[in-house]
C-alpha cells in the first residue's frame, strides 16, 4: 500500500519553502518601506504607504492560505494513518 505521508511530505516541504520565501520578501518590503519614510515629498510617501499596505494585506492572505493548506495536508496524513491503523488485524 502506498504511504501517503511520503507523498504529502514534499508538498509540506514546498509550503514551508514558500513561507520562507514570503518571509524574505516581507523583510525586503520592510526595508524599502523604511527607506521611503525618509522621502520628503508627501505625495510619494502617501502613495508608497498605500502600495505597501495593499502588499502587506496580500502577503498576509497568502501566508494564511499556506497555513491552511499545510493544516489540510497534515490532517489528511493523520486521517489516513488512523485508517491504516484500523485496517490492521
Amino acid at each position: 500500500m502506498l504511504d501517503l505521508g511520503e507523498v504529502l511530505d514534499p508538498f509540506r516541504k514546498k509550503v514551508i519553502d514558500i513561507k520562507d520565501a514570503l518571509a524574505g520578501a516581507r523583510y525586503l518590503y520592510d526595508g524599502i518601506d523604511l527607506i521611503l519614510e525618509s522621502v520628503d515629498d508627501p505625495k510619494v510617501r502617501g502613495a508608497s504607504q498605500e502600495v505597501f499596505s495593499s502588499a502587506s494585506e496580500k502577503m498576509n492572505a497568502i501566508d494564511a492560505m499556506l497555513d491552511e493548506f499545510y493544516r489540510q495536508l497534515s490532517s489528511t496524513d493523520r486521517v489516513l494513518e488512523t485508517y491504516k491503523a484500523n485496517l490492521k488485524p
